[in-house]
């Protein structure tokens, strides 16, 4: 049987150095858990939808236009703790003629975080609004490991280990104007903080007695650039308001190796061999579009729906190879997704500190890398199966409450789906 030490043949062993212009095909790629829900335990609680509503300190990131509703200076913080999994191939058989991956073993790797996700502080000023504020984008933290190589045809992939660790956190500043009664115009600029450590180990296991390290491959990086976001606001009616968003994300660098232990026959080499080394490995945060509206028929009851054009493709454009495979890895994709939220508030408005119960539902579209298209080769069919446990597309079911004090908010909400969970607690100080 043919081993296979990394994704690609064993045998590629010439790799080189330079830059390249996408991640990497690297498994630990396979599914990164953004957050671009609305962050607030408001509107978590109404399942993200908030474009056309943006009415508290959160629309600072949201949709700025909606800054100018606010009349007090507030100060908004956030906690949140996410529980996720991660899916990945764990043992079984695949073929490649014609390619069928219904004989592979999908599991999944449970990781949890807490954090502070959000704080802001919104200054109003007449027709003007200014506002600061900290995000936590993304925080994933995953270790998985088969002790199970998968088979594919002749080929054998070895048992790995991989650890990953992303963090994405900004810190911008927003502006509104108010520029009529019914118009209302946000602009903010933010800088983005980037973390990014992965590693993968993997053994050759034909001898059970005598376990060697096949290969390493490693991706690094710690960078930080600059976006933006527009927003406008427009109130259509007095029950009615319309809101969309715009939000222009930055591109990081980082670096990746893949280093070799052994040979094709798994004798180990008299020193480890460098067979590709990346620098300036793009990382590109998706860009979003959005759309929302907002409808208010009773001063105590609001339902919200939005439209979030996720461009995920942009993560995988002109995809690079840490395993000397360029044109298989160009056959990795995401495709742009289309987020669709509904989410209603209802306030019981005569209690001494009135209370909101909010509840909602949205889609979220598969943005796991997959192979595109039937496999034609032995390296085609051993990145198709290392690809072919991306979690596809879920639905989220949200909910959430809070009550409001005469300065002061304290509201809590749930989002759960079968590969993520989240849950939030916020409080807002109006002085």
């Amino acid at each position: 049987m043919k081993r296979v030490l990394c994704l690609a043949v064993s045998a590629a062993l010439l790799g080189g150095a330079g830059s390249a212009f996408a991640i990497t095909d690297s498994e630990t790629n396979a599914s990164i858990p953004f957050s671009f829900s609305s962050p607030g335990a408001r509107s978590l609680g109404m399942a993200g939808a908030f474009l056309g509503l943006a009415d508290d300190a959160t629309a600072a990131y949201t949709n700025p236009a909606g800054l100018t509703q606010l009349v007090q200076t507030e100060i908004s913080l956030e906690a949140r703790h996410t529980e996720y999994s991660t899916p990945y191939i764990d043992g079984g058989t695949a073929a490649i003629s014609p390619f069928s991956a219904s004989g592979l073993n999908i599991s999944e790797a449970d990781s949890s975080n807490r954090n502070l996700s959000y704080l802001s502080v919104v200054v109003p000023r007449d027709r003007w609004a200014f506002a600061f504020y900290r995000h936590e984008l993304a925080r994933f933290e995953t270790d998985f490991a088969t002790l199970n190589g998968a088979n594919v045809d002749d080929f054998r992939l070895f048992p790995f280990r991989s650890i990953a660790d992303l963090r994405i956190v900004s810190l911008g500043a927003s502006a509104a104007f108010k520029a009529s009664d019914r118009v209302s115009l946000g602009f903010g600029l933010t800088r983005y903080d980037f973390r990014f450590d992965t590693a993968t180990v993997r053994v050759d296991d034909i001898d059970p007695n005598d376990i060697k390290i096949a290969s390493r491959q490693f991706q690094n990086g710690d960078d930080n650039a600059f976006g933006f976001n527009l927003g406008a606001r427009f109130k259509l009616s007095d029950s009615l308001s319309l809101g969309a968003a715009y939000r222009k994300a930055p591109r990081f660098d980082y670096d990746a190796i893949n280093v070799l232990y052994s040979d094709i026959d798994g004798n180990p080499l008299p020193q480890p061999q460098i067979i590709t080394s990346l620098n300036k490995v793009r990382f590109d945060i998706p860009d979003i579009f959005g759309v929302g509206i907002s409808w208010r028929p009773t001063d105590a009851f609001v339902v919200n729906f939005d439209l979030d054009r996720v461009m995920y493709s942009q993560l995988t454009d002109d995809i690079n190879t840490l395993f000397d495979i360029q044109s298989s890895a160009n056959r990795l994709q995401l495709e742009d997704g289309t987020e669709v939220h509904l989410g209603a508030e209802y306030t019981f408005a005569n209690m001494t500190a009135p209370f909101s119960l909010r509840a909602g539902m949205w889609h979220d579209p598969r943005h796991s890398v997959e192979f595109r298209g039937a496999p034609s080769g032995a390296a085609d069919a051993v990145l198709a199966t290392l690809f072919a446990g991306g979690r596809g597309s879920e639905n989220h079911y949200s909910i959430g409450g809070g009550w409001a004090f005469k300065s002061f908010q304290l509201d809590f909400a749930a989002d759960l789906s079968d590969g993520l969970d989240t849950y939030s607690m916020s409080g807002v100080y109006r002085f």
